[in-house]
């Protein structure tokens, strides 16, 4: 697997990022609380929603926001495909409101859904691949 974009629109410390990587490897370096960790947990995110992120949903909503957003294109065995997940406060309660799958045979929609495609596509839950790709603090 091979991220290829990210955009992030709201998530923790990030009001708008994006960010293309290229090919091999790519370093992300800055000051203690400038979003490092936050970047890497909004792709956790895209993939694997709530249950890959530190905290809760409302948690992940940037101050003063209501909303946020989070889109992942990427590569898995010579195949591109794209998630995308929305997050809205409805009243005290933060929900997601779109959750998208882009895939090579259409779209997948709905969070379980999409939520068991990545795992079978990577052969891994939420909390193995959190665990394999990232060291916490």
């Amino acid at each position: 697997m091979r991220f290829e974009r990210i955009r992030i629109r709201n998530f923790k410390s990030h009001g708008e990022t994006e960010l293309s990587l290229r090919p091999g490897v790519t370093v992300i370096h800055g000051v203690n609380g400038s979003g490092k960790s936050s970047l890497l947990q909004a792709c956790f995110f895209a993939l694997y929603g709530a249950s890959a992120i530190d905290g809760t949903l409302d948690d992940a909503i940037a101050n003063d926001a209501e909303e946020m957003g989070v889109t992942l294109s990427f590569t898995h065995d010579g195949a591109d495909y794209r998630v995308e997940r929305e997050v809205k406060l409805r009243g005290e309660t933060a929900q997601t409101t779109t959750c998208v799958l882009e895939t090579p045979s259409g779209p997948i929609e709905q969070v379980t859904d999409v939520e068991a495609h990545i795992e079978g596509l990577l052969r891994m839950d939420a909390e193995a691949f959190v665990n394999c790709a990232y060291v916490q603090q």
